[in-house]
């Protein structure tokens, strides 16, 4: 869970929100400002729909709500997935040499994102048959957003504010959901070198694709 909880804030923080930049830079069809705007509330959104869950659950003791905000948590990593997925069609659509750049960076990038979707079931007390079967969603989710991406596109300004509001999910999903949660199952000296492990692999990642 502390990897997984790395993984995801770094990717906000080092992935997506600058990918959203360098889209408001190049279309100038959004603002710096939106971004920010949809990150904020993609944490919101996450949130409210965590204290809506755990309402009335003190301390988040009921099992089969841990395990519906791991649902819902999974099933917003999942659309995130079908993102990328969009994001390698519609590459393609412009030549095939940056459709097969994408597509390598995707690739990379949702090791990470397959990790975080089985532990942040797990680590909300779903079953392990639940965390593979969102998996394979997670996994099935690009293919199904390449092929989306040949029937229809989206705008730029709305490309930017869908990885803000996703930037503002991670964080929340990972900080203060997926590290607590970590922190909960006992102080142990390896917690913090796995977070940093999942920070290190986001960092080589987009930093050896993107150089």
């Amino acid at each position: 869970m502390g990897f997984a909880a790395g993984l995801l804030v770094a990717t906000a923080l080092l992935d997506l929100l600058p990918d959203a930049f360098e889209v408001v830079h190049h279309s100038g069809q959004s603002s710096v400002g939106d971004v920010f705007l949809s990150a904020a509330l993609g944490f919101l959104v996450f949130y409210g729909i965590d204290r809506l869950i755990h309402r009335g659950a003190a301390g988040h003791e009921i099992p089969q709500q841990k395990t519906a905000f791991g649902s819902v948590a999974a099933l917003g990593l999942t659309l995130h997935s079908f993102l990328d997925g969009f994001a390698i069609g519609s590459a393609f659509r412009v030549n095939s040499t940056i459709g097969i750049l994408v597509a390598i960076a995707v690739i990379a990038h949702d090791f990470g994102d397959g990790v975080s979707t089985v532990s942040v079931v797990l680590g909300s007390r779903g079953r392990l048959r639940t965390s593979v079967g969102w998996l394979l969603a997670d996994a099935a989710a690009p293919v199904v957003g390449a092929g989306a991406a040949q029937l229809f596109s989206i705008s730029q300004a709305l490309m930017a504010d869908l990885l803000g509001f996703f930037a503002g999910s991670f964080l929340f999903i990972g900080a203060a959901h997926l590290l607590p949660e970590a922190e909960q199952e006992g102080s142990r000296p390896w917690l913090f070198v796995s977070v940093l492990a999942g920070f290190g692999f986001i960092f080589v990642v987009t930093h050896i694709l993107k150089a």
